[in-house]
């Protein structure tokens, strides 16, 4: 049986230019990456195997990163079941933790169908040992979650019909991927945070930059559980859609489908929640542009949202 501290994986990420904002912060896309690919390496290191990402949860931005920054991600495995492991993840600047996480990754053959990991976790503190049963209990949360949830066909986008609504498409390349097989979790979660926040800069009347105009930063991703792997050139289709604006923050709901390139069959393989905050060019935030929801749909995913926000 492992220790807790066995797993402990922890990468080094250096903020580039071409990973900032205009305000010279690192994007929350590429934060996302950061965050998934330790998640994946962590379970990797237990499983010694192959593993792909099958939900991210909780993600919540407390501060940012800058250009130059050095971000330290701490991953490591809490829960193993059968075949999935739950895995926390802290990125740090020094020693102030700036983002944390948790995801559920499974162990795969080269089928992509899930195997035994074949190893157990134990904890030897009392932190440990509290962090391991916080695991096993947002775990029993997901598999409620995945239970009441039913499968989306690409036909039933609920981002359909939104008055507020972006797509985006992207053929999945080689340099998309982790093995030259399966689309790097990371950089989905990269484009979708990327499409999300050019309808908020959007929504607020943003087109182009200017150094002297406002933005917008992720703060809190949650909700995301995948269906199905994305390989390598298969066309993935992104739809990102408004379903709340609060006084300065906006909640988006993003879709994303993927056509096969063998069969030509159109999969759903996530849904998620990303929530942004508008701020001013020196990180203060900003009233939204006032929203209110019309059609009957609008206000179901408003009431979600709020119902979502209050838990």
């Amino acid at each position: 049986m492992l220790r807790v501290s066995d797993t402990v994986v922890r990468t080094i990420n250096m903020v580039h230019y071409q990973q900032t904002n205009f305000m010279g912060r690192l994007h929350g896309g590429d934060m996302l990456k950061f965050l998934a690919d330790a998640g994946m390496l962590a379970s990797m290191k237990v499983s010694k195997g192959l593993t792909v990402l099958a939900s991210l949860d909780q993600v919540l931005f407390k501060k940012g990163a800058n250009l130059g920054d050095i971000v330290f991600v701490d991953a490591r495995v809490l829960y193993v079941g059968n075949s999935s492991m739950e895995v926390e993840m802290r990125a740090s600047r020094g020693s102030e933790v700036i983002v944390t996480a948790s995801g559920t990754y499974v162990k795969v053959n080269q089928d992509f169908r899930p195997v035994p990991v074949g190893e157990k976790v134990m904890g030897e503190t009392e932190e440990e040992r509290e962090a391991i049963e916080l695991a096993i209990q947002r775990r029993n949360d997901k598999i409620q979650k995945i239970r009441n949830k039913k499968e989306i066909a690409c036909s039933e986008d609920p981002t359909n019909f939104l008055r507020y609504r972006l797509s985006n498409t992207i053929f999945v390349g080689p340099n998309m991927t982790y093995d030259g097989r399966v689309m790097s979790a990371g950089m989905l979660l990269k484009a979708m945070d990327d499409l999300g926040g050019t309808l908020a800069l959007r929504y607020n009347g943003i087109e182009n930059y200017r150094p002297d105009q406002d933005g917008v930063v992720t703060v809190a991703v949650s909700d995301i559980f995948f269906y199905s792997p994305i390989r390598l050139g298969d066309i993935v289709e992104m739809n990102a859609g408004i379903t709340y604006v609060g006084k300065t923050s906006i909640d988006l709901l993003i879709n994303v489908n993927r056509l096969d390139e063998t069969t030509q069959e159109c999969k759903h393989v996530t849904t998620a929640y990303f929530t942004y905050v508008r701020v001013d060019p020196q990180g203060n935030k900003k009233e939204m542009p006032r929203y209110v929801p019309q059609t009957p749909h609008e206000i179901e995913l408003w009431n979600e949202s709020v119902r979502r926000r209050g838990r």
